[in-house]
């Protein structure tokens, strides 16, 4: 809901981060506690591989450690969220973070000295019981073997990354806070327009109202286009630096080997998505005659395309998750019900939150779901996605510490999973016509974003990458034209691109994390594999999905995926996914014929 400042948001609505900390002084006393307790570390140095016992109590030592600190990171992280505008916040924020790099610093020494070892000493000690729930960690330690630098240049590397998260930081404030995009009209009445809004506003029926929209937030971020564009650049010539330093011929190699992603997944999804392009037209032509325009324009694509003005309550929107995601069982329904009883979700919209909308955790707290709720149908399944990830974070919690998070290949699965079962049930049990339309729209819309979008956000990485690492230089028009083709490749005669489109990249901070993007689209695909297979009741896929959401990290996310009958390296579940957001469009029409004669 859209308030003026956070104080105005009802605390029901305001998610507890009591549970980490009763209030910031709080929050002071165990940072003063951890800053001193960190370099407990430090006393292995040296003498890791002395016995298994010791290499056990480095490992204990090291999580227990982390542990502490990413409770401190979460509570700050989450509070300048709240309010980016807040030098307090920041500094909290900034506080946690020097924190967090100096015991990765301390602890630099930890995977060069187990990787001296021979391979007779660690295989023995691998075979010892006390170490067996250190077992995939430690192989993956060594398996990192050639790409592992000595122990000085680790602590370099360390001292060097402790700020490498402020090029991001800094495109986060201009965008959401910094800049003012000025006032606009939306459904009769002045609305501040704000970057976090924008993404509802460029949903509206009224086709001046979303143009006024796209054209305040361009020419407004156009103004700062050489900033964004010179920052983006750095951050990437450092991601680019770092590869190279760990002897990676490229950032993908690096980004796929982190979790052992063959790169036939990579190549398998843009080689199947691309062959396939009809249907993204396709969807295009669905938008364009239900908004009855003789063209499309990019401003268009986002609109709904149903004549309605459904809105939906806190309250609703949670009995219709929990109708929905009932399919999964009442163990799920029960971490359900506690994420909104429990408050771990921030619902409010004000100038001044962040527009990022997403899930967090630290291992031994409950999750944290934080989001721009304005009563869109979008709203619920936007919450649904992120509710996923929250339920995804405590079902794999049984893991230990070291085995907890998992890849974000896996991560996306089980949020889209949610948006899939919310949007299908809506679908086959609603008896009003425009809310059944209105799901298939948003189930669309969610499909061609986190699909083809994906794959054009990811192909724009793969082509700046090749360029930086051909030793060219990238700046704001590099990144305005390699967008701008890629779009037009895509698209086709579909949408007419005009050049405020090739500053829409600004938006996406997903950038800042290397290849964040194909794995959404990998993570679609994979979601509504499984999410079909559950409401078809086929091949144990509810017993199979429940399981895989307890795995968290303890296998590569290809392995796990297989486990449950994902193969990503063929293009099976790709097609079925395309083929599946055919079934959706044709079904559009179907019901829109019905209704509308």
């Amino acid at each position: 809901m859209n308030y003026d400042k956070r104080e105005d948001v009802p605390d029901i609505y305001k998610w507890d981060l009591t549970t980490r900390y009763k209030n910031d002084d709080a929050f002071e006393k165990d940072y003063q506690k951890n800053l001193k307790s960190y370099q407990e570390i430090t006393k292995y140095q040296g003498k890791v591989l002395e016995s298994s016992k010791t290499l056990l109590d480095a490992l204990n030592k090291y999580f227990k450690i982390k542990k502490n600190i990413l409770k401190l990171y979460v509570y700050a992280n989450c509070k300048l969220n709240e309010n980016v505008e807040d030098s307090k916040n920041e500094l909290r924020l900034n506080k946690a973070l020097s924190l967090y790099y100096k015991f990765i610093e301390a602890s630099s020494y930890l995977k060069p000295e187990i990787l001296k070892g021979s391979k007779s000493v660690l295989t023995k000690y691998l075979k010892t019981k006390n170490l067996k729930p250190y077992q995939f960690y430690l192989e993956n330690i060594i398996r990192e073997k050639e790409h592992t630098l000595s122990q000085r240049e680790e602590m370099i590397i360390s001292k060097l990354s402790s700020t490498s998260d402020l090029n991001e930081k800094i495109s986060e404030v201009l965008t959401n806070s910094v800049i003012d995009y000025g006032t606009i009209i939306v459904d009769g009445e002045e609305t501040q327009l704000t970057n976090a809004n924008y993404r509802n506003i460029i949903t509206n029926k009224d086709r001046n109202t979303r143009k006024e929209a796209f054209e305040k937030i361009t020419n407004n971020i156009k103004t700062y286009e050489s900033i964004y564009g010179m920052n983006l650049a750095a951050n990437m010539k450092y991601v680019k630096n770092l590869a190279e330093v760990y002897n990676f011929k490229t950032v993908l190699e690096m980004d796929l080997f982190a979790s052992n992603i063959p790169t036939k997944v990579v190549s398998n999804l843009y080689t199947t998505v691309e062959k396939r392009l009809d249907i993204l037209r396709k969807y295009f032509l669905l938008i364009k005659q239900n908004l009855a325009l003789d063209q499309l324009e990019y401003y268009d694509i986002k609109a709904e395309i149903v004549s309605t003005d459904l809105t939906f309550t806190i309250e609703e929107a949670r009995l219709i998750l929990e109708n929905s995601l009932s399919i999964l069982g009442n163990d799920y329904l029960k971490i359900l019900k506690r994420a909104f009883d429990e408050k771990w979700i921030d619902f409010g919209t004000y100038k001044g939150k962040t527009s990022s909308i997403y899930a967090t955790c630290n291992y031994g707290n409950t999750p944290l779901v934080s989001t721009n709720f304005l009563g869109k149908f979008q709203d619920i399944s936007t919450l649904a996605h992120e509710l996923g990830h929250a339920i995804n974070f405590e079902l794999s919690g049984i893991q230990p510490i070291q085995n907890w998070n998992g890849s974000l290949l896996t991560a996306e699965v089980a949020s889209l999973t949610n948006e899939i079962l919310v949007s299908d049930y809506i679908i086959k049990k609603a008896s009003d016509k425009n809310l059944k339309l209105t799901a298939i729209s948003s189930l669309l819309d969610t499909i061609q974003n986190n699909l083809f979008d994906a794959c054009i956000e990811g192909k724009f990485e793969n082509i700046i990458y090749a360029k930086l690492e051909a030793g060219e230089e990238v700046n704001a028009d590099a990144f305005n034209e390699t967008i701008y083709e890629i779009r037009k490749s895509y698209y086709g005669d579909s949408v007419i691109l005009d050049n405020r489109v090739k500053s829409m990249w600004i938006r996406r901070m997903h950038y800042f994390s290397p290849y964040y993007l194909f794995k959404y689209a990998t993570g679609i695909s994979s979601a509504i594999y499984i999410a079909t297979n559950i409401i078809a009741n086929k091949n144990n896929m509810k017993e199979k999905y429940l399981e895989f959401l307890t795995y968290g990290g303890s296998d590569y996310p290809t392995n796990l995926l297989e486990k449950i009958g994902v193969d990503l390296t063929k293009p099976k579940v790709i097609n079925e996914a395309l083929d599946y957001m055919d079934y959706l469009i044709n079904e559009f029409m179907k019901v829109s014929e019905e209704h509308y004669g």
